[in-house]
């Protein structure tokens, strides 16, 4: 017999490992929640860590992330570019990816979280006047920042991005 019973639980076993493989990118959408626009990234302050020189100033942003889902979310990572007063100073990236999950941030549901980023600011011909402002205290507090980015939520096996933009005035941290 052709069909033997060997032979039809070898069928259907490779039938169902087909099955997977077609509705594996289904079955990891439906781990990520469909409200997951709600999540919020801001930022809370912009603050001054140390001045090495007159050509260095590492700053200290602070990336407020609400997760309203229902849904423990966490990030493998955020990509941003920082203005102050409209011109741009500098790009960051914080990256999580080379730490195992349970050691990310965790954005658990219905809760802020806040991540610093560290971010050196050198001093340039197209940033020289916002470098001397950074540098001077009472100047430093009227700089209005901007921060454009992405940042990678996950949740179980699938990940998304999730572009924002935030500001925040330095006189109100």
């Amino acid at each position: 017999m052709f069909l033997s019973r060997r032979r039809l639980i070898l069928v259907a076993v490779i039938a169902a490992v087909a099955i997977a493989i077609v509705l594996l990118p289904l079955i990891l959408t439906i781990t990520l929640p469909k409200d997951l626009n709600r999540v919020s990234v801001g930022v809370s302050s912009v603050k001054i860590l140390n001045v090495t020189d007159n050509s260095l100033i590492n700053l200290n942003v602070a990336f407020n992330i609400h997760n309203p889902t229902d849904t423990t979310l966490t990030t493998s990572g955020i990509d941003y570019q920082l203005f102050a007063d409209g011109v741009p100073i500098g790009e960051g990236s914080l990256s999580y990816a080379d730490v195992p999950v349970n050691g990310r941030p965790q954005l658990l549901s219905g809760s802020t979280i806040t991540i610093l980023s560290q971010l050196p600011v050198v001093n340039s011909h197209s940033n020289a006047q916002i470098f001397k402002s950074i540098q001077t205290p009472s100047l430093f507090k009227q700089i209005k920042w901007r921060v454009d980015g992405s940042t990678d939520l996950e949740s179980g096996f699938s990940s998304a991005s999730k572009q924002f933009s935030a500001a925040v005035s330095t006189n109100s941290t």
